[in-house]
């Protein structure tokens, strides 16, 4: 087997053991994989940053087209930086104010068109007469929940009118149906991170074969003598032997 192989499961493997060792206590080997993966994380941020922003949107249109309007977006994006030096940290808000106002003109109509058309355009899908004809009844009873959760939730965020008789009812039905997509949403989340679990324990699995010279094994050993060693050496003697 190549050995670039071998230590690559050797490495994964210590890597995924030190990580998990948190568990137990802080310790160096949990510090220095920290370190490693934030200073990873931001190698690949900088290098993304260079070759996919700097180099095609900044430095080739200004040397190899000669289009200069990019120092406008340019200068405005260094502005920011001076935030962290107080006697000129005032241009950042430059910086921010045009962010600010051209996020929020891409942002508001993608906004309305996702989260406010599509939504009103999927409640009333089920009930258009291509659907009725097709005499789905399953489907147009799902839309009619669907419709009557969608109106209860935007009666439970209609402040101008006092919630009292019907409107208390339904903004209380709407309460349920955000119980429920909050609930669901919180479901999902747990799932996409046991899946996250299962692929580690199938990774710590896989490089503890004979092949990759039971890594996790061997690794897994020397945490578990570390941590006994350290308990030893660092534990405070009771009173009884203080005494003798």
């Amino acid at each position: 087997m190549d050995i670039s192989l071998i230590l690559g499961g050797w490495v994964a493997a210590g890597l995924t053991i030190f990580l998990f060792s948190f568990l137990y206590k802080d310790n160096p080997f949990f510090k220095a994989t920290e370190h490693l993966y934030l200073g990873a994380g931001m190698g690949w941020v900088f290098q993304t940053v260079l070759f996919q922003t700097w180099i095609p949107k900044v430095w080739e249109p200004l040397t190899k087209q000669g289009d200069w309007t990019v120092l406008i977006p340019t200068v405005l994006g260094l502005t920011l930086v001076t935030q962290f030096f107080p006697r000129i940290s005032w241009l950042s808000r430059y910086g921010f104010t045009f962010i600010m106002g051209y996020g929020s003109g891409l942002v508001i109509p993608l906004t309305i068109s996702t989260d406010l058309l599509k939504q009103i355009g999927g409640t009333m899908a089920p009930f258009m007469v291509s659907e009725v004809t097709r005499g789905n009844i399953l489907s147009l009873v799902n839309g009619a929940i669907i419709a009557v959760g969608f109106i209860c939730v935007l009666f439970y965020f209609f402040f101008s009118v006092e919630h009292k008789g019907a409107v208390k009812k339904a903004s209380n039905i709407g309460i349920y149906f955000l119980m429920l997509y909050f609930g669901a949403a919180f479901g999902n989340t747990v799932m996409g991170r046991f899946s996250l679990l299962y692929g580690r324990f199938d990774d710590l699995y896989k490089y503890s074969a004979p092949k990759y010279f039971y890594a996790t094994h061997i690794i897994l050993a020397v945490m578990v003598l570390y941590f006994i060693v350290d308990h030893f050496r660092t534990r405070k003697p009771s009173i009884e032997e203080e005494a003798a």
